[in-house]
Order: C-alpha cells, then sequence, then structure tokens
C-alpha cells in the first residue's frame, strides 16, 4: 500500500528534528554566552554548564521523539483503512495505475525508515549528548594536568586534543552515516551511498591526517578541529540537504 505521492513523510520529519537540533544549539550557545560574559552569572561553574547541556538536550530529544511519533502515528491510522491482508494487493493495483507517478517507496518501508532515524536521532543521539558531558569533564582535567605540569598547553596537547576529537565523534557520526546508507539501500540511491562512503573517508583523514588549524580574530587565536567542522556539517547541514533531497527526488518520501 502507497501513500499519496504528494505526502513528504520521511523527509519531512528529518527536516523537521534538523531545525529542532539547530535551534537548541544555537539557544544553548547563546545563554551560555550570555551568562559567562553577560555579567548574569559570573560564577557559572563548569558542573553548571554540563547541567545546563544536558537539559537542552533532554528537551531537544522529547521534541525530536514527539515529532517521529507524531509521523508513525499517522502512518498507523492510514494502514488501519486498509486490512493487512490486502496491502499488497492495494500496492500491486496502485502501481498499475499510477504508473511513475505512484509514490516511491509503500507505507510500510516509510515507517521502517523512520524507526531507522527515531533510533538514530533520539536514541543514538541521546548516548552522544551524554558521552560529551562525559568527554569535556576528562578534557578540564586533562586541560587542567597539562597546566599544572608544563605551565602551558603545548604542541603535545593540542595534538592530544586533536585527536581525542575523533573519537568524541566517531560514533554519532557512524550512526548518522549509516540512516543515510540505509535509506540509500531502501531507495537503491548510489548517490546515498557514494555520499556516506565519501563523508566517512574525509573524517578518518581530518582525524588522522590533518592538524589543528589556528585562526587569529580580532586579536585572539581559534584553533579549528577538522574532524568537529565535518561532524556539525553532518548533523546540521547534511541532514537539511538530505530532506530536501528525498523530497525532491522521490515522490512520497
Amino acid at each position: 500500500m502507497y501513500f499519496s505521492p504528494k505526502k513528504h513523510i520521511l523527509s519531512d520529519v528529518i527536516m523537521e528534528v534538523a531545525l529542532v537540533r539547530l535551534t537548541g544549539a544555537g539557544l544553548y550557545g547563546f545563554l551560555r554566552l550570555l551568562l559567562r560574559k553577560g555579567g548574569i552569572l559570573p560564577d557559572l561553574t563548569d558542573a553548571s554548564i554540563w547541567r545546563m547541556q544536558l537539559i537542552f538536550s533532554a528537551v531537544t530529544l522529547l521534541i525530536s521523539a514527539a515529532i517521529f511519533l507524531r509521523a508513525l502515528r499517522s502512518i498507523a491510522q492510514g494502514l488501519k483503512a486498509i486490512p493487512r491482508e490486502d496491502r499488497q494487493e492495494m500496492a500491486r493495483l496502485q502501481e498499475e495505475v499510477f504508473g511513475e507517478e505512484n509514490a516511491a517507496l509503500p507505507a510500510e518501508t516509510i515507517r521502517r525508515l523512520l524507526r531507522i532515524w527515531l533510533t538514530i536521532l533520539v536514541g543514538a543521539q541521546s548516548m552522544y549528548d551524554f558521552s560529551s558531558v562525559i568527554y569535556q569533564r576528562f578534557l578540564s582535567h586533562l586541560t587542567q594536568f597539562f597546566l599544572d605540569t608544563t605551565g602551558g598547553t603545548g604542541e603535545a596537547y593540542v595534538s592530544l586534543y586533536n585527536l581525542t576529537h575523533g573519537f568524541k565523534y566517531q560514533g554519532m557520526l557512524i550512526a548518522l552515516l549509516l540512516g543515510a546508507m540505509m535509506t540509500g539501500i531502501f531507495l537503491d540511491d548510489r548517490s546515498l551511498k557514494i555520499t556516506s562512503i565519501v563523508i566517512a573517508l574525509l573524517f578518518m583523514i581530518s582525524v588522522a591526517g590533518l592538524e589543528m588549524f589556528t585562526l587569529s580574530l580580532l586579536g585572539r587565536n581559534y584553533g579549528i578541529v577538522w574532524s568537529s567542522v565535518i561532524f556539525h556539517l553532518m548533523e546540521t547541514v547534511g541532514l537539511f540537504a538530505l530532506a530536501r533531497y528525498l523530497r525532491i527526488r522521490y515522490h512520497g518520501v
């Protein structure tokens, strides 16, 4: 059984969740900057920052889960209209009548893809958010250790900082790339498969072959970790691009 080719369930959900994630990250960054530099809470501690980050993450995850559950409920209600034993026959008739104007994927397949992305963007994301807080605590202790023992950061610390960021991001990046790869497999889309492989290779090169880049801006130096750049582009711009691609390229996806 197929839904109307004018419906965009999976792509809309991915787009909405990406927007929620981007908005949450922006609000968290703005609030942190406001609290630190605006004088509202000048004594903000690392523990306070970690708790605030977990709160923002929890709210973002709950909203994302609600978006997925709403879409899954909509599909379930649509499938209830047709008895299970008649759905394959209905799909065959729809293919014969509508041909190329039919939806690219049946409703059951879209539901499976929604569950896959729910597992990634809520389940895997929750594990990533928690591990990020643990990583920040580890990095805080590591920084203090280098300051106490060497009196400064030094090249060894910069190199270690750059390498550990790859471990921080790789789990969630693998989950996102698997989601894109699975979507490509369901749609038999070579472009999605190749793009996933290319991004994975670029991430590995950034971790093993590229040093941190230092950018001087307004009299201050900022370290740019390329693995971080690739990951954050993937989880924001990448998700928007994936949703837009599915919406344009495929009917009813």
